[in-house]
C-alpha cells in the first residue's frame, strides 16, 4: 500500500503515517518501491510510493496434514510463497512419537532441500478437534491416536514455535484476508471436502470454544439411520457431505468396482462430478441428495449462529452447480424467512492451498507481533 492508503485504512493524519513509516523503513521492517505506480499516459503530480513488509526478516513454513498425506508452503516475511511440497506418508497407523518424528523430519528436509532462509516459525493445520491453547490434537479422523501433544512435541524436535490450527478454521482465516467484507460481524465459512469442517469468525478473530478449538460442525447428527461417518457415528453430515463419502457411494452404484482407497483424490472426484454432469442419473440423485443435506446444514447454521455472512467453501465446491437447485430448495424450506435474510450466502472456490495460507498467515502474525515485542523493549 501507499502511504495514503494506509492513511485511509486507519484514519490517520498523513503526518503520522509518515513518521510511523519513517521508522519502520528505517528499521527495515519495511521497504518501498521507489519505482511508484506505472501506465499508459501522462502521470500528474507525484506518484504513489508503495510500501511492503521485507522479505528479509525470515520465513515460515505452512504444513497440512490430511489423511496419509502432507502438504508443505515456504513463505518469506513479504508474504510471498518461495516453494510448495506435496508428499504421500502413511500418518493414519503411526504412534504419536513416531507421527512426530515423521512431521519433524519432512519439515526439516523440505527446508533444507528449499534452501528456506531463516525459519523462524512454523504453522500446522490439522483435521479435527485441536486445542489452539495447549497446542493439542484432541482427536483427528485421519490420525491413529487421540491428545496429541504436537505442538510442543514438533517445537522440541525442530527447536521453533509451532502454531497449530484447525483445517476449516485456517481456510476461513485465509478467506477472511482475502474478502475484506468477511472480517466485519459473524462470518461462519462451511468447509467441503475430505471432510466437512467450520470456521467461525467475529469481527475478522477466529472463535475459540471452551477448549480454545473450533467446532466440529460436520459432525452433527442429521439422519439417525444414516450413512457411517468417519467419527463413529452414523447420519452426520460430513457422512454425506464429504468427498469420501461421495466417492464410496458412487462406487456402490451400478456394477462399478468396490472402492478401493478411503479418501479419493482430486481425479477420483472429477471424475464423478464429470459423469454426472454428463447425465448418469444415479450419480445426479447423489449430488441432489448432497445438496439438500448442504441446505440443511447452512439452515442450522442461520438458525443457531445467525451469521452476518456465510462462506461455503473447500475442494467441494468443484460441484456446485449440481448442488445448488437441491440446496436451495432444502435452505428455503427449512430456514425462517426473516433469520434467511440477515444472512449474505457466498461459494468462494477454494484449493487444500489455502489450509496452508491460513496457517502461514497466523504465523507471520505472530511474527510480527514478536518485532514488535522486540520493539517495545
Amino acid at each position: 500500500m501507499a502511504r495514503v492508503e494506509i492513511g485511509q485504512q486507519l484514519g490517520m493524519s498523513p503526518a503520522s503515517v509518515s513518521d510511523l513509516t519513517a521508522s519502520l523503513l528505517d528499521e527495515g521492517i519495511l521497504v518501498a518501491d521507489e519505482t511508484g505506480e506505472s501506465g499508459a499516459g501522462l502521470l500528474r503530480g507525484r506518484p504513489k510510493v508503495r510500501l511492503t513488509f521485507a522479505d528479509t526478516l525470515g520465513s515460515v513454513i505452512g504444513v497440512w496434514t490430511g489423511f496419509n498425506r502432507i502438504e508443505l508452503r515456504l513463505v518469506d516475511s513479504a508474504g510471498r510463497n518461495r516453494a510448495s511440497r506435496h508428499i504421500e506418508r502413511p500418518l493414519r497407523n503411526l504412534a504419536a512419537e513416531e507421527l512426530m518424528d515423521v512431521l519433524a523430519e519432512t519439515i526439516t528436509a523440505f527446508a533444507r532441500e528449499t534452501g528456506a532462509p531463516d525459519v523462524k516459525a512454523i504453522g500446522l493445520a490439522c483435521q479435527g478437534y485441536v486445542d489452539t491453547r495447549d497446542g493439542i490434537v484432541a482427536w483427528s479422523p485421519v490420525l491413529g491416536t487421540r491428545d496429541i501433544p504436537l505442538a510442543a512435541g514438533l517445537g522440541q524436535r525442530l527447536g521453533l514455535p509451532v502454531l497449530i490450527e484447525n483445517d476449516a478454521s485456517a481456510m476461513a482465516f485465509a478467506i477472511a484476508q482475502r474478502h475484506t467484507e468477511l472480517r466485519s460481524g459473524r462470518t461462519a465459512c462451511l468447509m467441503v471436502g475430505d471432510g466437512v469442517g467450520l470456521g467461525f469468525l467475529i469481527q475478522g478473530e477466529l472463535y475459540r470454544g471452551a477448549r480454545f478449538g473450533g467446532s466440529e460442525f460436520g459432525h452433527v447428527r442429521l439422519r439417525r439411520s444414516g450413512p457411517q461417518c468417519r467419527c463413529g457415528g452414523r447420519g452426520c453430515i460430513e457422512a454425506f457431505l464429504a468427498d469420501y463419502a461421495l466417492h464410496r457411494d458412487a462406487q456402490l452404484i451400478d456394477h462399478r468396482p468396490a472402492p478401493t482407497v478411503l479418501i479419493p483424490g482430486e481425479d477420483a472426484m472429477d471424475a464423478i462430478v464429470a459423469q454426472a454432469r454428463a447425465g448418469d442419473t444415479a450419480l445426479s440423485g447423489l449430488f441432489r441428495e448432497a445438496g439438500e443435506v448442504l441446505g440443511d446444514a447452512v439452515s442450522i447454521l442461520i438458525q443457531t449462529l445467525e451469521p452476518d455472512h456465510i462462506v461455503i467453501c473447500g475442494p467441494g465446491t468443484r460441484a456446485m452447480d449440481l448442488l445448488r437447485p437441491s440446496f436451495e430448495t432444502a435452505l428455503e424450506s427449512q430456514t425462517i424467512p426473516e433469520l434467511r435474510a440477515l444472512a449474505t450466502i457466498q461459494v468462494v472456490e477454494s484449493s487444500m492451498d489455502l489450509l496452508t495460507e491460513g496457517v502461514v498467515m497466523q504465523a507471520l502474525r505472530e511474527l510480527d507481533y514478536g518485532l514488535a515485542r522486540l520493539k517495545a523493549a
